[in-house]
């Protein structure tokens, strides 16, 4: 297909931008903050676990709901819609007040779902030969959606409250009303952003068909016939790789907290100062993963999907093994540093996600089956809540002053469990189609 002479290609990369940095935002700021939020309502890891986990379970429903209005009536505004209804919903955790009330919030925010829906308009945009390293620049702006939630939690996570009438604002709540910052974009993005022409061009290919007979529900289509083994294949490997990401990344702020805690008791040093270094390298970390998921998407161009993905497995395994080495044989900080960085470069192929999906599945399907599939495999990844439930068995967190670095290997062994996952992608990409070069056309069976 050629590229799109009809439609803007800067505001598609734009909106994509704005609705996965925001995801990238406000899913951090739960991490970021979880030690902070814990105290502040008085629970333990497996409940800060649980909200990690569980705030994707309603992404299934939402990629179910915006994916098939998408699907049926274009894919500008039902994307514009579902980025505004997590804005709104991630701000509301500002004033919950209690911890069952927070958790609820963070389910409903997970309605908003609307990767599927951009990286299909991405997908609908742009040439073959630019797909992939369009859709890991998009990816690699959930690293500017974490960079901004580290920058807004060191400015306000830790300052006094604020007293607005009844309401006493206390710096994680501030965090969470900055969830607002796409509002204006969304505006911009309401006069600028075209129609994706595809889905135009098919939409009047088929209307006749259309008034004839009602529309069938896009879930059941990729649930049966033809379709139903690439959704379960592509919904495997994505859960592989979320499962992978999710179990590291989601308890690396607080592992490098009680690491750091452990360094500076032993140097004497002020161990308040641990949350900040924590948050200092995961700055540096999500520098790489931006770089690695932009590159792996710009690769994926030329090594096809397929080649890129099980790259990324074999540095994940390189890097697990060195983490594992540095905790349990040698405790040196440095080279847990460095296993760290490398099982980042590893996370470069989620970067290949949306573009390999959209790919495989025909326009009216697309925003559904891209939806569907990426929002089960991060719902079922319950990779946080695992650690979380072992980490508290192994190590209580009552104690962690007392023991900071028991509390590191307890969270480091749950996080190992990464490891099973990049073994099995090794394998799992060789079942899926591989769509490098693929035209996207109007009508695609």
């Amino acid at each position: 297909m050629p590229e799109s002479k009809n439609t803007s290609k800067i505001p598609v990369l734009i909106a994509g931008i704005i609705g996965w940095a925001h995801d990238g935002f406000a899913l951090v700021l739960v991490s970021l903050l979880a030690t902070t939020i814990s105290a502040a309502y008085g629970v333990d890891k497996i409940a800060i676990g649980f909200v990690f986990s569980a705030q994707y379970v309603m992404t299934v429903p939402g990629a179910m709901l915006f994916g098939e209005l998408a699907d049926r009536f274009g894919r500008k505004n039902i994307l514009l819609l579902s980025v505004l209804w997590d804005s709104i919903f991630t701000s509301l955790s500002a004033i919950a007040p209690t911890f069952e009330i927070f958790a609820l919030l963070r389910l409903l925010s997970g309605l908003g779902v609307s990767w599927g829906i951009s990286f299909s308009l991405l997908s609908e945009t742009f040439s073959s030969e630019k797909r992939g390293a369009a859709g890991g620049l998009v990816h690699a702006t959930f690293v500017a959606g974490y960079i901004g939630a580290v920058v807004i939690t060191l400015i306000f996570g830790n300052m006094d409250p604020i007293i607005l009438g009844p309401l006493a604002l206390d710096g994680w709540r501030i965090c969470f009303l900055s969830a607002l910052f796409p509002i204006p974009f969304l505006i911009y993005l309401e006069f600028t952003l075209d129609e994706s022409q595809v889905w135009s061009d098919y939409k009047k290919a088929t209307q006749l068909d259309e008034e004839v007979k009602p529309e069938r529900i896009r879930t059941f289509d990729i649930l049966r016939g033809k379709y139903l083994k690439y959704t379960l294949l592509l919904t495997l490997l994505f859960w592989l790789s979320e499962f992978a990401y999710h179990t590291l990344a989601d308890w690396a702020p607080t592992y490098f907290e009680y690491l750091f805690t452990y360094e500076l008791q032993k140097a004497d040093g002020n161990v308040d100062s641990a949350g900040t270094l924590s948050m200092v390298v995961m700055l540096g970390v999500m520098v790489i993963a931006a770089f690695a998921l932009f590159t792996t998407g710009w690769l994926s161009d030329r090594v096809g999907r397929r080649n890129a993905f099980i790259g990324c497995s074999i540095i994940g395994l390189v890097g697990a093994s060195l983490f594992f080495v540095s905790n349990f044989v040698l405790i040196l900080t440095p080279l847990i540093i460095i296993g760290c960085l490398i099982l980042t470069v590893s996370f470069g192929m989620h970067g290949v996600f949306g573009v390999w999906s959209s790919e495989v599945f025909p326009t009216r399907v697309r925003a559904t089956a891209t939806s569907l599939i990426f929002s089960v495999a991060r719902g079922l990844a319950w990779g946080a809540f695992f650690v979380g439930i072992v980490a508290e068995a192994l190590e209580p967190s009552v104690t962690v002053l007392e023991n900071p670095l028991g509390h590191a290997q307890a969270l480091a062994v749950a996080m190992l469990a990464c490891t099973f996952a990049y073994l099995a992608m090794l394998f799992v990409p060789r079942l899926i189609p591989e769509t490098k070069g693929i035209d996207i056309t109007t009508i695609q069976e």
